[in-house]
């Protein structure tokens, strides 16, 4: 008789950033996780083919070729350290994850000013500065801090906000693009935000 299938939870935390961004004291280095750019990754292939496809083909002096190979392997170690970093989640992760790219999407777009505000000059540079760096966005504390960002009783800014709601994106295979969360802002409807949301917009006290 076939034993049944026992389905287990999985704890594992979440990681954004691998070895490759941290830094020699093991704090995160970089703003964004290597993985996160493409077309860094995809020229950095790229130019370790080259090398490789030059030395086949004998295209480097005697005097080089020692320099090449160890530059190959270099960067081949630096490719295997990135792709090894991109995090692998479980069903369970990235059901979290969504909610929380979800719930980023939502708040950041409530926050924003609209395109037709700022295409009107109606909102100050003190008033987004604010809006970007004040603490007002609430956000799962773990999920924050995988993220690189420091969360201050539940809140995150504006700025950070941005960066989970990219690095969350590209996880989960959506849009990273936050100019696209920005509303037109033809209609009324966008007025419906909270208390301390306009309080940021407006500059008054928070």
């Amino acid at each position: 008789m076939a034993k049944e299938k026992v389905e287990t939870k999985d704890d594992s935390k979440i990681q954004f950033f691998g070895e490759v961004d941290l830094n020699d004291k093991g704090g995160i280095s970089s703003d964004m996780p290597a993985w996160y750019f493409d077309v860094h990754i995809e020229n950095l292939r790229e130019n370790v083919e080259r090398k490789a496809r030059g030395l086949a083909m004998n295209l480097y002096a005697p005097d080089q070729v020692l320099r090449v190979k160890e530059e190959i392997t270099t960067e081949r170690e630096q490719l295997k350290k990135i792709e090894g970093s991109r995090p692998t989640l479980s069903g369970e992760q990235k059901d979290r994850c969504f909610r929380v790219y979800e719930s980023l999407k939502k708040q950041i777009a409530e926050t924003m000013p609209t395109r037709k505000e700022a295409k009107e000059g109606l909102v100050s540079p003190h008033s987004e500065l604010k809006r970007l760096k004040t603490k007002h966005i609430k956000v799962d504390t773990e999920l924050a801090k995988a993220c690189g960002v420091k969360v201050v009783k539940g809140n995150i800014s504006g700025d950070e906000a941005n960066k989970m709601f990219q690095i969350l994106g590209k996880t989960l295979g959506e849009d990273t693009n936050v100019e696209r969360l920005r509303r037109d802002g033809k209609s009324e409807s966008y007025k419906s935000m909270d208390a301390l949301t306009q309080a940021i917009l407006s500059g008054r006290p928070v």
